[in-house]
């Protein structure tokens, strides 16, 4: 596996579902004591535009894009989550019965970005 087919794999298994799942709750909250606060989004939600709704439909989904941006950017060390002279670095590793390859260090010799990949 490489990193462009990682990416691909977390925005198909994390990234879409997580912003369809939320807006599925937003529509339909799901539960069984819901919160009155939860039934009035979802009467807010239900009343928008069809204009209105993609708004927010696309809002949701440009935040799940951009968390995980923010996370691959931790990976790959542009966003520095240590300071100092001892700090350690973070790897991610795909391992298999043929290989281990290293898809992102926040190592400062690492040079390839999965944040440019998404």
């Amino acid at each position: 596996m490489d990193q462009a087919v990682f990416v691909e794999l977390v925005r198909n298994l994390v990234v879409e579902p997580a912003a369809s799942d939320t807006i599925s709750q937003i529509a339909k909250p799901s539960g069984r004591n819901l919160s009155e606060e939860r039934k009035g989004r979802a009467a807010w939600f239900n009343g928008l535009s069809a204009d209105q709704r993609a708004n927010v439909e696309y809002a949701v989904a440009d935040a799940a894009r951009a968390a995980a941006f923010g996370l691959f950017c931790v990976l790959d060390g542009a966003r520095v989550i240590e300071n100092g002279p001892s700090c350690g670095h973070l790897e991610l590793r795909y391992i298999n019965a043929a290989s281990d390859t290293l898809l992102a260090s926040s190592a400062a010799d690492f040079s390839t970005s999965l944040h440019e990949l998404i």
